[in-house]
């Protein structure tokens, strides 16, 4: 699933073909991935538009529109992302920016059909948007900010570090390259870590982000590719996601690969050495 760093690659190969670029048609393949907005109306409405910006918001690609022409909002979910090279499998095209001047086209393709399109006629209507559905961008949050949101919940770590309404952006991969980071156990209770303990977290998400938007992300099947369809390099230098069974890059203990409830068909990798389950789990659970 396209996480942060997957949709800020997304983003950056975005932004050279469609900012300040007119768009001469959009052509929706797929209306029922289109959401609170009539087909016609996002179709003609924007035919002629030219792109001011676009941005990210948590895994949201955001399509900003000059001339009070509205906000298109992207969401890619399990299997969505942009191609600015003809896609070998026309079939998964789902959305297509043809652009003039010169000709040009972007395609969005989305092999199981499950990403999202939104249209806001304004800023204040995308915030909103926003508001209800995310916390924080990943990448921003503040020490103070994720601490209060942690001590308001006494899920597992983990499972709260996937949930886009605590703080945007984070999926599988990298809450268990997070959480190795900051040497927490992903079973640890949210309001139970200490102040030591959140700020080692707070400090490990914007690098290991960093790190993975370096590498143009992760592509563990062939669900992901960037704009030019080229596989994601992260998974070649991570220290946890793939890699049961071999030593651990801190410890060289063997990493083990888990499930948690809750979680389903997403696994979770760890080092029991340098990921301690601590003391007062251990009483919660008897």
């Amino acid at each position: 699933m396209p996480e942060l760093p997957e949709v800020e690659t997304m983003v950056r190969g975005l932004r050279p073909a469609l900012e300040g670029r007119r768009i001469a048609a959009l052509e929706l393949h797929d209306p029922t991935m289109l959401q609170g907005v009539a087909l016609d109306e996002f179709v003609t409405g924007r035919a002629g538009a030219v792109v001011a910006r676009v941005g990210r918001r948590g895994k949201w690609v955001v399509v900003e529109l000059a001339a009070d022409a509205g906000i298109i909002v992207i969401q890619p979910r399990m299997t969505g992302g942009f191609r600015l090279v003809e896609p070998d499998r026309p079939e998964h095209v789902r959305l297509t920016f043809r652009l003039a001047n010169p000709d040009a086209s972007v395609w969005y393709c989305d092999a199981r059909r499950l990403g999202r399109f939104l249209w806001f006629p304004g800023p204040e209507q995308a915030e909103a948007a926003f508001a209800r559905a995310q916390g924080p961008d990943a990448l921003e949050i503040g020490r103070d900010d994720l601490a209060a949101r942690l001590a308001r919940t006494r899920r597992a770590v983990k499972p709260t570090l996937l949930d886009q309404k605590v703080l945007a952006g984070i999926g599988n991969i990298y809450a268990d390259e997070i959480l190795f980071e900051s040497r927490l156990h992903p079973l640890r209770i949210s309001a139970e870590l200490t102040p030591a303990e959140v700020g080692r977290l707070h400090a490990a998400i914007r690098p290991v982000l960093r790190r993975a938007i370096e590498a143009e992300g992760a592509s563990f099947d062939a669900g992901y590719r960037t704009v030019l369809g080229l596989e994601g390099g992260f998974l070649a230098v991570n220290a946890m996601y793939g890699r049961a069974g071999l030593p651990c890059k801190n410890c060289g203990g063997p990493i083990v690969k888990t499930k948690i409830a809750g979680l389903i068909g997403r696994p979770t990798y760890l080092c029991p050495k340098c990921q301690p389950e601590n003391r007062a789990r251990g009483r919660d659970r008897r």
